[in-house]
């Protein structure tokens, strides 16, 4: 559709970036367990796609149901197969149930999530067993964008009950671009989707933003998350990325 433009990543995005990190890191030796919805399929696609490009290698990969409850028959399938990282495609409530079976079954290896377990709900119901728990996600904490400091300050300054939440600054560039585009050319719809596809190299509050062919933005932010001490903290603030922590089997 040309009418839809996208300032935020895609799976796509975010799995290419989850797979470069853990090859990065030295893990080749990858399991795939994923929920069996699109949003499962996709992540299991496109996270296989580029570990292969990077050098990794998916010892096997196993499709749940999103009711499952107990998962012993694919974990011990995994552990047969000694690997190195247990990547996750799916939702929290999934997630929650894999992670405590896996250590039930003495499977050792580095939990790789994707952005359905980046939230609070996720280390409540763990503890303790979401520390080093890995995820990536699109978009960032709105104070380490570009313009994030500045859109937090005026958006406070409104009045607003409901905190803007992680795609807030996203959803203000986007309107920001439309705005700018109905400025120049007048408020023509046609004229504006038109303008809308030049969008190249634009600086906004989420950074620079170009679209490509589909109105995707070729730029896209995504952030690499650890669980430490019973919260999600960045990655490159983390323990982790300093050495003082280590991740499974590093």
């Amino acid at each position: 559709f040309k009418e839809i433009h996208r300032v935020n990543g895609t799976m796509i995005n975010q799995n290419e970036t989850n797979a470069k990190f853990i090859t990065d890191h030295g893990y080749k030796k990858i399991a795939v367990i994923h929920d069996t919805t699109d949003y499962g399929k996709g992540h299991d696609k496109y996270f296989s796609q580029f570990l292969a490009k990077d050098g990794g290698k998916v010892l096997i990969d196993l499709g749940v149901t999103a009711d499952q409850q107990d998962f012993t028959a694919e974990l011990t399938q995994i552990k047969a197969q000694n690997p190195e990282v247990l990547y996750f495609g799916g939702l929290t409530p999934i997630g929650v149930r894999i992670r405590a079976q896996m250590d039930k079954l003495g499977l050792n290896a580095q939990f790789d999530g994707t952005s359905g377990i980046v939230n609070d709900d996720f280390i409540k119901a763990l503890g303790p067993l979401a520390e080093g728990v890995l995820a990536f996600r699109e978009g960032a904490p709105a104070e380490k964008l570009p313009g994030g400091k500045k859109f937090l300050e005026d958006y406070n300054k409104q009045g607003y009950t409901n905190p803007p939440e992680a795609y807030g600054p996203f959803a203000f560039a986007g309107a920001q671009l439309i705005m700018d585009a109905i400025e120049k050319i007048g408020p023509d719809r046609k004229k504006v989707i038109a303008e809308l596809a030049k969008v190249k190299d634009v600086d906004t509050i989420v950074g620079k933003v170009t679209f490509d062919d589909h109105g995707q933005n070729t730029v896209p932010v995504i952030t690499k998350y650890v669980v430490q001490d019973g919260k999600w903290v960045l990655w490159e603030d983390s323990e982790y990325a300093s050495g003082k922590r280590k991740l499974r089997g590093k």
